[in-house]
């Protein structure tokens, strides 16, 4: 097959990421653009559709083409298997104990949000926080386990969980985490 210097677009299905096309000229508004030598063995019958999947990187905030057997490369960082989540309003994911409504949830940072909305994103993983005594998280309190393509990011609580003074890990997979406490 012979491939000109037209750009070639993959336009994928946003809550699964299967590819439903390769195409100079897109009809959808789910799209991206990718290099001719990442799809040629898709377009010439080569590999399968079903192999790939367009991903939404949550550090680079970009949709990417991923061959779902390669593996992919990790460089394992201590500082990301278990990371301590601080007060940052401006953070990219929030978790908020609120004991007015007796419930944890989980915010987006506004600046993420918009870029989310943008793009059409759904988030599909599951994050997990460790709720540990303040100063060692070695004494674990409760874990909270969100399933972020829910509509409804919320964990209820009761008095038995009315812990004041704690600390949040969980394992990074976005640029930025914070906790807030409402209390009245």
């Amino acid at each position: 097959m012979i491939k000109d210097n037209v750009a070639t677009y993959v336009e994928f299905d946003p809550k699964s990421g299967d590819l439903l096309s390769i195409t100079s000229y897109p009809n959808t508004e789910n799209y991206i653009e990718v290099e001719w030598d990442k799809v040629e063995g898709l377009a010439n019958g080569g590999e399968k559709f079903k192999h790939y999947k367009v991903v939404f990187n949550t550090t680079s905030l970009m949709y990417e083409l991923v061959n779902v057997y390669e593996q992919t490369h990790f460089e394992y960082n201590v500082n990301n298997g278990m990371y301590k989540l601080h007060k940052n309003t401006n953070a990219d994911i929030i978790l908020c104990k609120n004991y007015i409504k007796q419930q944890w949830e989980i915010k987006f940072g506004k600046l993420f949000e918009k870029t989310l909305k943008a793009n059409n994103v759904t988030l599909n993983s599951v994050k997990d926080f460790s709720i540990v005594k303040k100063n060692d998280p070695f004494v674990l309190y409760r874990a909270l386990r969100f399933n972020m393509s829910s509509d409804n990011l919320v964990l209820q609580f009761n008095d038995s969980d009315a812990i004041m003074d704690f600390d949040v890990y969980t394992n990074k997979m976005f640029n930025s985490y914070g906790v807030e406490v409402v209390k009245d």
